[in-house]
């Protein structure tokens, strides 16, 4: 589990790491241009080369490397590798609370409500409290629903929480998580979820969308905003992506 959970924070470092890289060289060829664009202009007014300024006479110095610890990690997207956190992933299943009114401060915050509704929500338990959630000072005591509901699967009798997907997205970063639904999801949500095998959860969104589907969908991001994981005891393996396009 230890090496599964460093190899998704790899991952996601890595995938931040390369936007940044992108910025960097971006920004070096603008610069470039714009020296050209200057030189040329001397040129035309028959400016010595001498009379240019200095940064204007030499060729731009390759860009630095960016080390990762400019990219600080988002702490939301912390959980133990116990919940086997997966970033970028949207895992399937009945969905056991509203995520859209249930904030968590994080993903390891999801995690615990996960484990805390299996432990308790079990067949029979009925409408019985199994968390005093803590949102913006605000303390809600959740209690274990009766069904549970899936575009794929309809609504079953409820089953106890071995899946949950959260919004990790800050605010200085849009805090959205965006969803090929008609509902903008925000930072803090956890869903509650139940699927039949957590070990190999069904991801209906996984990685990087398809160009097809982004052309489909104007508004998807380049990668799945959600993070999920699994309460699954042993390895984890994502089964996916299944897009709903």
């Amino acid at each position: 589990p230890g090496v599964e959970l460093v190899g998704n924070l790899l991952r996601a470092a890595q995938l931040r790491e390369a936007a940044v890289a992108q910025s960097i060289q971006d920004a070096g060829a603008r610069l470039a241009s714009a020296r050209a664009n200057l030189s040329r202009a001397a040129a035309l007014l028959a400016v010595p080369p001498r009379q240019l300024p200095l940064a204007l006479r030499r060729p731009p110095p390759p860009p630095a490397a960016t080390p990762i610890s400019v990219l600080p990690p988002n702490p939301a997207t912390y959980a133990d590798a116990s919940c086997h956190p997966m970033a970028h992933a949207g895992y399937s299943g009945g969905s056991l609370n509203w995520g859209m009114s249930f904030k968590v401060a994080s993903a390891q915050e999801c995690c615990t409500a996960c484990r805390a509704h299996a432990a308790t929500c079990i067949p029979g338990a009925g409408a019985v409290a199994y968390l005093n959630r803590t949102w913006h000072g605000r303390v809600v005591q959740e209690h274990c629903a009766k069904e549970m509901s899936s575009n794929e699967l309809g609504t079953h009798a409820a089953q106890p929480c071995n899946v949950f997907v959260y919004c990790p997205t800050p605010l200085s970063e849009g805090g959205l998580c965006w969803s090929n639904d008609v509902w903008n999801h925000t930072s803090g949500e956890c869903w509650l979820k139940h699927q039949p095998r957590p070990e190999r959860p069904h991801a209906g969104a996984y990685g990087a969308y398809p160009s097809g589907y982004r052309k489909k969908h104007r508004t998807a991001p380049p990668l799945v905003q959600w993070m999920s994981g699994s309460l699954h005891t042993g390895p984890a393996t994502v089964d996916g992506p299944h897009w709903h396009w």
